[in-house]
């Protein structure tokens, strides 16, 4: 396609809600990450790891949400500091949810769980929860041990 210099061009739809949004989201994220020297994790496509002169860290995105965890708190302000010239990311100190699982810190360490997800199993009726056969109860069936079935 051949524009005029300074040309503007108008979205006919917009990119966000469409089937592709998050594929381009993810290709420019990806592009970012590459070039401040994060790999892309082989066992998990939504983790990049950083492995450089000033140490190492993992990053994890999920969509949009995301933790990232360094060596140091020097190369964590560094990741912070270059995706920020190129991101509008929001950060917390502290991560105490991630992904609808609620994470609460102390000194042995941190703990995860899922009390929305919990709560919504709870409340639901127990007879959607319980599997049901489609058999009556009282249908009489009779084992056979026989081999005559696997004679035709």
């Amino acid at each position: 396609m051949s524009l005029p210099k300074y040309s503007v061009l108008k979205l006919k739809k917009a990119l966000y809600g469409t089937k592709q949004a998050a594929r381009c989201w993810w290709l420019h994220l990806r592009k970012i990450l590459l070039a401040i020297g994060f790999v892309l994790g082989g066992e998990d496509p939504s983790t990049y790891t950083y492995n450089g002169d000033k140490g190492k860290a993992i990053l994890w995105i999920h969509v949009d949400d995301g933790a990232l965890t360094a060596s140091s708190s020097e190369l964590l302000d560094w990741i912070v500091t270059k995706l920020n010239m190129s991101l509008k990311i929001k950060w917390d100190a502290e991560i105490s949810n991630l992904i609808g699982i609620s994470i609460n810190h102390s000194n042995v360490g941190l703990k995860s769980s899922q009390p929305e997800l919990i709560d919504k199993v709870i409340s639901l009726k127990k007879s959607s929860v319980t599997a049901r056969s489609p058999l009556p109860m009282n249908c009489n069936l009779v084992l056979n041990t026989s081999s005559e079935m696997d004679k035709e």
